[in-house]
């Protein structure tokens, strides 16, 4: 997406810059199959954080409205172990805290994923 950062974190976002990323939440496996194959949330939280606070919020808002648009199977894993079923925002955006670079904000997500 034109509108972030090139990089994704995993668990970290960068305290002194523009940043995105994500952390995965324990889910529980609801749905398991005779085959073996099963429903996997995958939850994450959703960490925004740049110098400009309109911007930062826009941004969140902005990948919350993409995310929310994807169609069953828009996802896949390259050696096709898993497939996107759905995906929803849980938590809508809210503002987390003022940094010494900028703001964060952080918003909740959940994919279901057919592995």
């Amino acid at each position: 997406m034109s509108f972030t950062p090139s990089v994704v974190g995993i668990g970290m976002y960068s305290e002194n810059g523009n940043s995105i990323a994500i952390r995965p939440s324990p889910a529980n496996i609801n749905e398991r199959y005779m085959e073996k194959s099963k429903i996997y949330p995958f939850s994450f939280q959703l960490l925004v954080h740049h110098d400009d606070n309109l911007v930062a919020y826009q941004m969140i808002e902005q990948l919350m409205s993409e995310y929310e648009n994807l169609s069953s199977g828009a996802i896949t894993s390259s050696d096709g172990s898993f497939n996107l079923v759905s995906f929803q925002c849980t938590t809508t955006p809210n503002f987390v805290q003022k940094t010494s670079y900028g703001v964060l904000w952080t918003a909740l997500f959940e994919a279901e994923l057919y592995v």
